[in-house]
């Protein structure tokens, strides 16, 4: 089992920050961190810093992650598989396969979801997982970068509002329009986020999820039961409805400038879906 004194060698820890920060500037971390700057950002940030090996066995937990989970004896954690069992089997799923995802890829993966700490409240985090090579360049060590994020945005004070209501109207009532007030938020801005990189013609469904701070697998599944549709199919729709929009408003002067402004790579494969596309339209 991993020892707190294992992994709390102050240059061991530097070297792994400055390794960290050299990969993404969007670690909030600096390079050439001292022994005393290295101290306070682990025993006082408010951020649960973890440090995990690549068979993600937990081998350092921040103070502030320690405190947020309400874990007494973090001993009894060390060397353990993360994620924990106390938390969600989904956030399990979703988070093994981000971690699986940094391994493999050897990139920078983030998310943002929901966990309850030992008492079961629940607390909702958005964790940044960097992958830190050795100097053969082989990945040996996971740092996840957890931020504690408030219900602060519109739909928790839409639901804080509705879960007033629905002591005076009804139950049943209430829950149809909270869930009809969060679905067209959530697609909202899965929208505008397509709409917003559909020119990039690398953007994607992975690129998506990244966006949304989710794992590709709860996209899919969020989609599936709020449209039906894959991601996939949702975001060639939005492209082809976007070339649509500009070939009836003559913005190019050919579909191969069209194409290209929304993101396809091929002229042949936009023509053959544009084709259908008009005849699905022309249908409804």
């Amino acid at each position: 089992m991993y020892k707190p004194d294992q992994i709390d060698n102050h240059k061991s820890i530097i070297n792994l920050f400055d390794k960290a920060a050299s990969k993404s500037k969007t670690s909030g971390l600096q390079s050439s961190l001292s022994q005393r700057q290295t101290n306070a950002l682990l025993d006082n940030a408010p951020i649960c810093i973890k440090i995990l090996d690549t068979d993600f066995n937990l081998k350092y937990m921040s103070p502030a992650g320690i405190k947020s989970l309400g874990i007494n004896d973090i001993n009894n954690f060390y060397g353990q598989a993360y994620p924990f069992d106390f938390y969600p089997q989904l956030f399990c799923d979703d988070m093994t396969e981000s971690l699986n995802r940094a391994v493999t890829t050897n990139k920078i993966v983030k998310q943002e979801a929901s966990i309850v700490d030992l008492k079961g409240n629940e607390l909702r985090f958005h964790s940044t997982i960097i992958p830190v090579e050795s100097e053969s360049g082989q990945n040996q060590t996971l740092l996840v970068i957890s931020i504690e994020v408030p219900v602060t945005n519109e739909e928790g004070i839409e639901l804080s509002t509705l879960k007033n209501l629905q002591e005076n109207v009804g139950e049943h009532f209430t829950i149809e329009h909270s869930n009809k007030n969060i679905n067209s938020s959530f697609m909202a801005k899965v929208e505008n986020i397509v709409l917003v990189n559909m020119n990039d013609n690398n953007f994607d469904v992975n690129a998506l999820a990244e966006h949304l701070f989710m794992s590709r697998s709860t996209l899919q599944r969020k989609l599936k039961a709020e449209i039906g549709e894959s991601a996939a199919v949702f975001i060639r729709q939005k492209r082809l409805s976007k070339a649509h929009e500009l070939i009836q408003s003559k913005v190019h002067k050919t579909l191969t400038e069209t194409a290209y402004s929304v993101g396809f790579k091929h002229i042949g494969n936009f023509s053959t879906l544009y084709k259908k596309y008009q005849i699905t339209i022309k249908n409804q």
